[in-house]
């Protein structure tokens, strides 16, 4: 009995890693703990834990018929059922091959945003296997939506806004009502490679420093802090709000998810000072204003 009992979680585990177009193929590492799941061109590395949450998530998303509400009603249900969830970085950096890591236990401030943005996209296009959320996943990390070595990852918010518009998966809004020049200018990566262990390859230097001109050279607005209030009412519940820096090298510094409460304008993150995922206790001005090397926003949204 316990054999069979065993041999029938197996089966279970092996299904729901496959998506709805393909079948995978189902790898068990030495800790038994980790799937990875090969479909089409990519490997996806989850934790069946993580597994888990994402089929709760779904559960209850076809529960309440999330799918039938809006775009921006599907982030912030999707972004509540996170709040809690703790505060980890660099939970991306695994292997020196990249895959694409799945870590719903533990966000940083944008492995919660993506994270949010697929899952939502999946309920609202009706994709909802978990080999569909990874698939959603690779489509908004990687360049071009392919996993292609380490540089292929969009490490920079400002390309990563960029290319997904170009995917056509978002619009930067704030392209409509920004008010100042913003300036994209980064190099931090090539010039600090030994603050990122895969930078020890370096080619992979290479292949950023040339990222990194491309990435300079955007025409991008921005809504100086000083001014979001007079410019809130463009920004939508659920919108993407990248948070500049005046970080030398740097573009953005942090990430979140627009929350509209009481006519006025917070946010879902994941927070690295209240080490997890919180609705903010300040308005985002409040909050800006507080942050000495924040100096504004750009604004991403969901394509419906």
């Amino acid at each position: 009995m316990r054999s069979l009992l065993i041999f029938l979680c197996m089966i279970l585990l092996t299904f729901s890693c496959k998506t709805s177009s393909q079948d995978g193929e189902i790898e068990n590492n030495e800790s038994g703990n980790t799937i990875d799941t090969i479909h089409k061109e990519n490997k996806f590395n989850a934790d069946t834990s993580d597994i888990a949450i994402y089929e709760k998530l779904i559960k209850y998303s076809n529960e309440i018929q999330l799918q039938s509400r809006s775009l921006p009603e599907i982030e912030l249900e999707v972004a509540r059922r996170f709040v809690g969830t703790p505060y980890v970085g660099h939970t991306l950096e695994k292997d020196s091959v990249e895959n694409l890591v799945i870590n719903l236990r533990e966000l940083d401030c944008t492995t919660f945003m993506e994270n949010v943005s697929a899952i939502s996209l999946c309920i609202k296009k009706n994709t909802i296997s978990f080999g569909d959320y990874c698939n959603m996943l690779v489509q908004l990390r990687y360049r071009n939506g392919k996993i292609d070595g380490y540089p292929s990852r969009l490490h920079y918010t400002t390309d990563w806004l960029l290319n997904n518009q170009e995917k056509g998966l978002l619009k930067i809004v704030s392209e409509d009502f920004g008010t100042a020049e913003f300036d994209s200018k980064v190099d931090f990566m090539s010039t600090h490679p030994a603050s990122y262990k895969q930078l020890v390859n370096a080619s992979f230097v290479e292949q950023i420093k040339h990222q990194e001109v491309r990435i300079s050279s955007a025409n991008l607005k921005f809504i100086p802090k000083g001014k979001i209030n007079e410019f809130s009412t463009n920004i939508q519940d659920g919108d993407i709000i990248a948070i500049s820096t005046t970080i030398p090298g740097l573009d953005f510094s942090h990430v979140a998810i627009a929350l509209w409460k009481n006519n006025q304008l917070y946010f879902f993150h994941a927070s690295s000072s209240e080490k997890a995922v919180v609705v903010s206790d300040k308005t985002l001005h409040d909050y800006l204003a507080g942050m000495k090397k924040s100096d504004g926003i750009v604004v991403g949204r969901l394509n419906q």
